[in-house]
């Protein structure tokens, strides 16, 4: 079944899905060209967005009623902003895309089967699992899949403030002289930390470096919970 911001694609239409295509992550090598010898040299790899095809027909020989399914399929595939994608390929990994094309029916030939939606997946182009993972910070931890995780790092300060906080992973280490009363979430990924709605990047040491999101088997230390979510090319 196909979910898309937790609705169902059959539930807004009776639509019969031909095929679910998912593309490979378009990658951007950056390179450096040499000025004498032939060829370049590779610096590194990055990467761009992936796509989801949906191909489908509407078999409705009414073209009202099928006008009707129509808005409603366009309706459900939301281009506002990008939401969750659910695809019965993998139960256990979603997506996080945006509708960026929508299908060009015929008036007349109700029977096609070649009606198509497309999904671009932009700030997440990774498979990520629906399941999210914690472990209290100084506890051993094995991160799976094959890129980053989505990490966070959440604690709750009671009472008063505390000072002079720190957390590492033995390679980098994040110090805030001051965390205020509140729940806090440093997200690695995006490296922010905030307590509530505010900012608290102004209590951060510059002087030191925000944890990267790894797999593998690691240790962050500190106070709070370590809360993860694997991801997958």
């Amino acid at each position: 079944m196909i979910v898309f911001d937790g609705v169902s694609f059959n539930s807004v239409a009776p639509v019969k899905v031909e095929d679910i295509r998912v593309s490979p992550i378009s990658y951007s090598p950056m390179v450096r060209a040499r000025p004498i010898r032939f060829g370049s040299d590779f610096v590194r790899m990055g990467g761009g967005e992936r796509t989801v095809a949906i191909t489908f027909a509407l078999p409705v020989m009414n073209n009202v009623l099928r006008n009707e399914y129509l808005n409603n399929i366009r309706r459900w595939a939301k281009s506002d902003k990008e939401y969750v994608l659910e695809l019965p390929t993998d139960p256990n990994n979603c997506l996080t895309c945006v509708c960026t094309a929508k299908p060009e029916p015929s008036t007349r030939q109700w029977w096609e089967s070649k009606l198509r939606l497309t999904f671009t997946c932009y700030s997440n182009p990774y498979w990520t699992s629906k399941a999210q993972k914690s472990v209290s910070c100084g506890t051993s931890f094995t991160v799976l899949g094959d890129a980053p995780p989505l990490m966070q790092i959440k604690r709750t300060v009671s009472g008063s403030s505390v000072s002079n906080q720190s957390y590492s992973n033995s390679v980098q280490t994040m110090t805030f002289i001051t965390i205020p009363v509140g729940d806090m979430v440093i997200d690695l990924n995006n490296q922010t930390a905030a307590v509530g709605n505010n900012s608290i990047m102004q209590y951060y040491q510059p002087s030191g470096s925000f944890i990267i999101p790894k797999t593998g088997t690691q240790t962050i230390t500190g106070t709070g919970t370590v809360y993860y979510k694997e991801r997958f090319e």
